[in-house]
Parts: C-alpha cells; structure tokens; sequence
C-alpha cells in the first residue's frame, strides 16, 4: 500500500496536468456551444406537431439587465390570404447565462389579451426569464404587425374568415410548441402556456389541443365562451358580428365558439389540473369573465377549490395585483427548473438603477400602506414649486389615525393640523380649534371626507406601485433609464418605453433609497420636487401629535374638522399633474 501511495505522489502532477486540461476543455466546449442566437441564424424544426418542417431565423438580439430577448420569424402553419399575417414575429426571452450544454430548463408560451397589446405578456415574459423559465411572446393572427388596415376587425368580416382564425389561432400554440421543444436549452417535456384575458381562454383550449403542454397558467379566464361573449361590453363587436349574419353562417359560428370554448375539452386537460398542473387566479368582481364562468371552468378540471380570487378587484383593476400574479405564476412554472438551479442561492441584489427605483417604490408604498411599528412614526418632508406656487410639507404618520401636517400648500397658505386623541386645526390667526377634546368619542382617518374617485385612485397606484416594487424585472420592460454617476452620487433618468416624455430625473447624493431631488419634464410644465427628509418607523413620542400649545383653543366638532381636513386633501389632488 506504502509503494502504491509513492506511485500515486509521483503521478500526482501528470494528474493534475490532465485534470486541469479535461477542466479547461469542458470549459471551452461550454464557451465555443453557445446558444447560437444571433441576428441571421437560420434553423430547421423537424419534429412538427403535423410533421410539416418550417424553418426561422433569428432577426435580432436585446440584452437585458437580467434576461435576453432573442427576435424570431417563422411561418404560420396556415396560410391565409393576408400575407403578413402568414409570418409570426416571435420575442423570445431568455435567462443570462445559458449555453448549448447546459441543463434544460422549462419554456412558457405567453399569450396576450383582448385589445392585441403585447405589454402584460411582455412583463410576464421578462419575469418568466429572470426566474430562471424561457418564454415566447407573440401576436396572434391579424393582430398587430400581422394585421391589416382593420387589425382585429378584419376577422369579423366574413363568417369562414372568423372561423379559420380560431383554429388558426390554436395551430400557431401547437407551432411555438413545436419551436420550444426544438431549442437545446429547453426541456422539451417541460413546456407550459400562459395566457391573459383572451390569452387565457386560447391557452385553455390551447392546452386541451395539445397533448404536450405541461403547465397551464390562466389568469382572469372561464369557460362559456357564449354567456362571456353575450354578457361583456368588449364583446360588443362580437354580437354585431352575430347579429348581421344569416342564421345559417350563424348557426356555424356558434358552433365554432362551443368547440373554441374550453368547457368543451376540459376533460383533456382535467388529468393535468388534478396533478396540480393548472394554475387559474381570476378578479372577484370581474366584470368581463363573469365569476359563475370562472367557476364552471374550474369545475369542469376538477379544481374549484384551488381557484386564487383576488378579492375586491375587477377585470381591469386586477392590474394592481399584477406584480404578485407575475411572481404567483413565475413560481408556478419554475416548479420544473433542475434541481440545481432551483437551489441555487440566488445573487446578493446589487444596487443596479432598476433596483434604486424599486426601492423608492418600496419605501413610498411602505409609507402609505403600511402602519408604523409601536412607538415610532413615517415622515416625509418634501418642497417644490408648481406654477408659482410653492409647497413645502412635512407629514408624520403615527399609529391608528394618528398625523401631524404642517407647512405651505400652494395658494391655500398655511396649514397645521393633526390628531392624537383628537383632532386639531391651527387658524392662521394661531387660534386651535379642537375636536371635542375631552368627548369619549373614537378618531377617525383623517380621510373620511376626502372624494372617493381620490381615494380609490391613490389605492389604485398604490397597489402597483407596491407589487412592481417587489419585481424589478416587470419594471424593465416599461422603462428607459439611463444612469450618469458623479462624485457626488448619481442621478436616474426615466420615461416610459418608447415615449420621449414625460421624464423624471432622480438625483440620489447620499446613502438610502431615496433620492434627493426628483425633476419630473412634461410637455406642458417642469416641477422639481426636493425631498428634505424620509424616515420609515423614526422614533415618535405622543406630543408629535398634538396641537401646538396655546391659550387660544376654540372646541369644534370633529367632523367639522374631517370636513376641513378632507378639503385639504381635496384641494392637494387638484394641484397634481
């Protein structure tokens, strides 16, 4: 054993050598066999669904912060006679750091809504990739670039046109399918669809079709494709369409919707549902996807049970459950990564500007929606000035319905007010007027007069803003940004993706998440606004809420006060932009 060890130490070295040349070697073989996805590459998909071969090619690139977009056209497996609709033009979103040989990971066919706009299946797809799951986006027929001078429309023209549409429609899934499962870094077992909307209904029947979907995520869907079409004011096309074809070519296109509609191959996809591989969250108060079709849908696949309700909500205003429907259905799907990948410890967030801005949206959204801890408080001082007036505020929000406002708002003037016990208002005069100090009575929010349509709007943003927080990805698709450091610090400037305005520029001088200075450009005006001072659960005693000391106390009715109080805030919605 002794003469075996000698042997070994003196072929250590040579060991080492060759170990570290089969290292290097498996290293460039990874670095030489990359994805080949570059502007002008062409391939061939043999294994078709209707074993047709069609080839695409690649027409560009975008590199992202966290993932690619890789722009793809192939063929339609229906020609039809719109030429441009014959062509699908294809985003194709990958995560950062994937090479021929590497492990396969799972790929989502994301699918958009009603009006054709491609910007919710964008997010999911830029979401999708940053969690580590490919994701095709694209156009269904007739729809944008595809379409003709009436888009969408076109397809209402004529009754035989409408109905090869719809199955066109499910062919093109079963094509992404077919280019997905050809791709090297795919798992060709491991594809999913998601849908939106519209989206959502395809990608049910979508998935009924086709045998080799895996996951199935719908978000606000149902079945009943007649009671959807009769009962919903974006219908609206749809029953004139009905309405102005003789009862024959009606008669077929009723048909064409029973066999669209998802209730009618649910149990094709049941099987899948049962073994938790349908994912469906759909808006309570949904006014377009009536909940009783919702519900019919999740009970023809076996999971009424298993439907996310996203309580209070409606088909559009589900929009503030965005970014948690995004994260939901990111998870759902990489559920099927390698287990390598899913246990990787993810990287240490990096000060990158789209994480800077999703911090600013962390801590204004903290600040509305969240109650400080006990024994602390938020406060926000801020200064601008807007079309010669000027505004500078400092707002503390304590516990409960505590708050203290004071400082110069604009032609109103002057303004201090707060609660602790009670309500308080400071005249300019000096003079207090108290809400019944001394009466048993509960405070109430500060809010209570103010108009609704403010209310529900500020809920509304602040309900957005707070999920996006939570997903810097889903933010990059609707940002520009671009970032100018100094030896000061650093300034963000940001307007929406293919817009010149408006633009906010963010001057960030010190440590935190907030900046110091927000310029905000629009075509009609300029405001700067300067933030003085943020803090998130500051220390707070009982005398920060209450009036200022004084011998000129006048005792008033406190909903006098909430009336007042409302009026302010009233008057502040109107200033903004």
């Amino acid at each position: 054993m002794l003469a075996d060890y000698k042997r070994l130490r003196k072929l250590a070295p040579i060991l080492t050598i060759a170990m570290g040349v089969c290292w290097s070697g498996a290293i460039l073989i990874g670095e030489e066999r990359d994805l080949g996805l570059k502007p002008g590459m062409t391939a061939t998909v043999t294994a078709t669904f209707d074993g047709q071969p069609f080839s695409y090619e690649v027409t560009g690139v975008t590199n992202k912060e966290n993932y690619q977009v890789v722009f793809v056209r192939y063929p339609s497996p229906v020609t039809s006679e719109l030429p441009q609709n014959n062509i699908i033009p294809v985003e194709y979103y990958l995560p950062t750091g994937l090479f021929a040989d590497g492990p396969k990971r799972p790929a989502v066919i994301c699918l958009h809504i009603l009006d054709g706009s491609l910007e919710l299946v964008r997010m999911l797809g830029s979401v999708l990739a940053s969690h580590g799951v490919s994701a095709v986006v694209f156009p269904l027929p007739y729809y944008g670039e595809r379409g003709g001078p009436l888009g969408p429309r076109d397809i209402l023209e004529e009754p035989q046109r409408f109905l090869r549409v719809l199955e066109q429609t499910y062919l093109e899934v079963r094509r992404a399918t077919d280019f997905l499962a050809s791709r090297p870094e795919v798992d060709p077992e491991k594809i999913g669809v998601a849908g939106i909307s519209l989206g959502a209904i395809v990608a049910a029947s979508a998935a009924e079709r086709e045998p080799r979907i895996w996951r199935t995520a719908l978000i606000l869907s149902g079945g009943n494709i007649l009671k959807i079409v009769a009962t919903a004011r974006e219908a609206e096309p749809l029953r004139e369409f009905l309405g102005r074809l003789p009862e024959e070519d009606r008669a077929k296109v009723i048909e064409g919707f029973r066999e669209a509609d998802p209730l009618t191959g649910a149990h094709l996809l049941r099987e899948r549902a049962l073994a938790g591989r349908v994912l469906m969250i759909n808006a309570a108060e949904d006014e377009v996807i009536p909940r009783d079709c919702t519900e019919q849908l999740a009970a023809a696949l076996g999971i009424s049970n298993q439907v996310i309700w996203l309580e209070g909500l409606g088909h559009y205003t589900a929009i503030a459950a965005l970014p948690e429907i995004l994260q939901q259905t990111a998870r759902f799907f990489a559920q099927d990564l390698p287990v390598e990948l899913q246990n990787a410890q993810p990287a240490a967030e990096s000060l990158t500007p789209l994480n800077r801005i999703a911090g600013c949206l962390r801590e204004i959204t903290q600040f509305c929606m969240e109650e400080p801890r006990p024994g602390t408080c938020h406060i926000i001082h801020v200064a601008s000035q807007l079309e010669g007036q000027m505004f500078d505020v400092l707002l503390i929000r304590g516990r409960g319905h505590q708050f203290r406002l004071e400082g110069q708002l604009g032609n109103f003037g002057r303004v201090m007010a707060g609660q602790g016990d009670y309500p308080w208002l400071v005249a300019r005069t000096g003079k207090v007027f108290a809400g019944e100090p001394g009466a048993p009575l509960e405070t109430k929010s500060p809010l209570t007069y103010v108009r609704g349509v403010i209310l529900e709007r500020l809920r509304f943003v602040m309900l957005a803003l707070g999920g996006l927080a939570s997903t810097p990805a889903a933010l990059e698709p609707l940002l520009q940004i671009q970032q100018e450091k100094n030896q000061n610090g650093e300034t963000l400037t940001v307007w929406p993706a293919g817009k010149q305005s408006p633009k906010m520029t963010m001057t960030f001088t010190r440590a935190g998440v907030m900046p110091e200075e927000i310029a905000v450009e629009t075509p009609d005006r300029n405001v700067i606004i300067r933030i003085k001072s943020w803090q998130l659960h500051a220390p707070a005693s009982a005398g920060v809420f209450a009036p200022p000391a004084t011998e000129s106390v006048q005792e008033v009715s406190r909903n006098d006060l909430y009336r007042m109080f409302g009026a302010l805030v009233n008057f502040a919605a109107e200033q903004l932009p």
